[in-house]
């Protein structure tokens, strides 16, 4: 009996639904030998290739079969989780505080609960549970709670997105993240496929076991608990200020706020340095989902694939653009965290069986292209306003043809469209700056001409101004620590990472490293 790396190439058209489950039979069939003879196929990484001719899976199985030779051992080490392990001068820690339970928070909370440190952990926001009703409570109503909503609350902005686990970050944790992910409710498929994504359904469920198995081990959570200040004692960090007036006191403090805490954020940018950084806005545009699928696979899509997904980058003007959260098969949602405000987001469940496509066009704004980061925040504020006003007033969230977008007129061909809260006519090309306008014209020319039909077929819809952070917290090189003694900062809101992988390995990065 041999241990068989194996790598294959797979008829996507030929291979028909359920493959997943006949990995045994596709082995021994490539390695020609008896189905009996393969005792296990695990797989350990699939990825599509729809880039010429039909569709195709590249799988790689580790085999176990008799008659065939076994691969070096050290061919398997890259697929091995990195485990992460506490730095041992953080090994005596008890108590120490984590503000925020997205991605950054809850696993740098869940590596010092199983390391016996008993966390306390801090959100303003709700439960997972209680914030799912809320955020029920708010399509049905109108009525917004800023404080738990489709941007704040337990697990994230990410809990109610399409839940993407791929990253261009090289980190061997990224696959133990996976893992724990799996472990607490994710589908299984996450830790091996390329492009994983683990939807919003699966999320929800994923961040109230994150929690309990938290909570097993020692770690204490307070939600409906907002920070809005650190506590600074003899040039220290000792802990945080909550907004009744509270002083929580800790041996070390870890932030993580998330794109919804720029007030926090704001109130930081006091205590610790910090310096100007690029950052994006963008608009949302929608396209059918079989329009899409035709497109990236050249052909209705076959059985053995998901709906398919793109990614565009447009450097035709001196600004360049890019597609950013592509949700296939998902719907926009007005992801707002304050009244009166609208910003819109993506999200998908694991099926993905949505009707419409939709990802976010974002430019790259240089540090102090729109002024302080006090004054970018405010302006900032100012979109978001008008797009609530051009919706309607009531987060009804507008829409514009791209082809009216580009000539500058009025013009919505369809009121259909994904968006719970719903669509009206708006004029998109009036309420983005200047300079997004005209980088976003000269991308969708760019992207038409490379998928013919995107500017007929798609349509923006709202703004979406919670993409990143205009600064970034300077951290010690080597001890991860802000400038301010004890008090860590980690996560999109603090300019540190962006997505739920790079903001969870992130954080785990400064809790896992050595101090020299």
């Amino acid at each position: 009996m041999g241990t068989l790396l194996a790598d294959m190439v797979l008829d996507a058209v030929r291979l028909g639904s359920g493959w997943e489950c006949r990995v045994r039979e596709i082995a021994a069939e490539r390695l020609g030998v008896p189905v009996a003879a393969v005792s296990e196929a695990e797989i350990l990484s699939a990825s599509v290739d729809s880039r010429r001719g039909a569709p195709k899976i590249l799988l790689t199985l580790r085999v176990e079969a008799a008659g065939v030779p076994a691969s070096p051992p050290e061919l398997f080490a890259g697929f091995v989780p990195e485990v992460p392990r506490l730095a041992p001068r953080f090994a005596s820690l008890r108590h120490p505080l984590v503000v925020g339970t997205g991605p950054a928070g809850i696993y740098a909370a869940l590596l010092l609960a199983e390391s016996g440190c008993e966390p306390i952990i801090l959100d303003r926001g709700a439960p997972v549970e209680e914030r799912t009703a809320d955020c029920e409570n708010f399509l049905r109503t109108r009525t917004l709670d800023p404080a738990s909503n489709l941007l704040v609350g337990e697990g994230g902005a990410g809990t109610f997105s399409d839940g993407k686990l791929y990253t261009g970050i090289k980190d061997r944790r990224a696959g133990w993240v996976k893992q724990i992910m799996a472990e607490c409710g994710a589908p299984d498929e996450i830790r091996w496929k390329s492009r994983a994504h683990a939807g919003s359904d699966s999320l929800r469920r994923v961040a109230a076991n994150l929690r309990r198995r938290i909570e097993a081990r020692g770690g204490r959570f307070l939600f409906h608990t907002e920070v809005v200040d650190v506590a600074v004692r003899s040039g220290v960090c000792a802990g945080v200020v909550t907004a009744s007036g509270e002083t929580i006191t800790a041996p070390l403090t870890l932030i993580a706020p998330g794109l919804g805490g720029r007030e926090l954020v704001r109130n930081l940018t006091r205590r610790a340095a910090w310096e100007p950084k690029p950052f994006q806005i963008g608009c949302r545009i929608e396209h059918p989902q079989d329009f899409i699928d035709l497109r990236m696979y050249r052909m209705p899509r076959p059985a053995a694939l998901g709906a398919a997904e793109y990614h565009l980058v447009s450097r035709r003007s001196r600004r360049h653009v890019a597609s950013f959260c592509m949700c296939p098969g998902g719907e926009i949602v007005n992801a707002t965290a304050w009244e009166h405000r609208s910003a819109t987001n993506g999200m998908s469940f694991f099926a993905r069986d949505g009707k419409f496509a939709n990802s976010c066009l974002i430019a790259t704004f240089a540090p102090g292209e729109l002024g302080s980061p006090e004054e970018t925040w405010e302006r900032i504020a100012a979109l978001e306003r008008a797009c609530f006003v051009s919706g309607g007033g009531d987060y009804t969230l507008p829409a514009q043809d791209a082809a009216a977008f580009l000539r500058r007129r009025d013009g919505l061909s369809s009121r259909a469209g994904s968006p719970a809260v719903g669509i009206r006519p708006g004029r998109i090309d009036e309420l983005v700056p200047a300079e997004l306008f005209a980088a976003l014209d000269a991308a969708l020319r760019d992207f038409d001409a490379r998928v013919p039909g995107f500017i007929r077929r798609g349509r923006f819809i709202g703004v979406e101004s919670c993409v990143s952070s205009p600064i970034r917290f300077l951290r010690d090189p080597v001890s991860g620590a802000s400038s301010l003694p004890r008090l860590y900062l980690a996560g999109e809101g603090c300019g540190a990472a962006g997505g739920i992988i790079s903001a969870a390995c992130h954080s785990l990065l400064l809790f896992t490293q050595e101090k020299k």
